[in-house]
């Protein structure tokens, strides 16, 4: 499960960086992800990352921290599938159209810092 959570840091690493250097290229990437694929189908995606660092989280240092970070990703999963009265594109017109590139540019810095303690928490 260690390389689980080597592969789940550079990804995040990795996707952080492109936040933050590609602001407006990561936006329209994202609005065609977003809208090509329905909410159903895009829902097991992060409670199988969720699941995945929960099951993981015994290879790291503050095993805590991640099995709550999968949680999250559990949680949002069902979120996702269960759309409470339509929020879920409430968030994602909020997400493509309102939000700025200094949101998108802070989500890209929370995911770098996140990427780099999940990768140097590793035992």
């Amino acid at each position: 499960m260690k390389e689980f959570l080597y592969a789940y840091s550079v990804l995040c690493i990795g996707l952080g960086s492109c936040l933050v250097l590609y602001t407006t290229e990561c936006r329209k990437l994202l609005g065609n992800m977003l809208m090509g694929i329905d909410r159903r189908f895009l829902a097991p995606l992060p409670a199988v990352f969720g699941i995945l660092l929960m099951l993981a989280a015994s290879e790291a240092r503050n095993a805590g921290f991640i099995r709550f970070l999968g949680l999250i990703g559990v949680a949002k999963a069902g979120f996702i599938f269960a759309n409470p009265e339509g929020f879920y594109e409430q968030v994602n017109n909020w997400l493509l159209n309102t939000a700025s590139d200094q949101t998108f540019r802070l989500f890209g810095i929370i995911s770098l810092v996140l990427g780099t303690a999940v990768l140097s928490w590793i035992l």
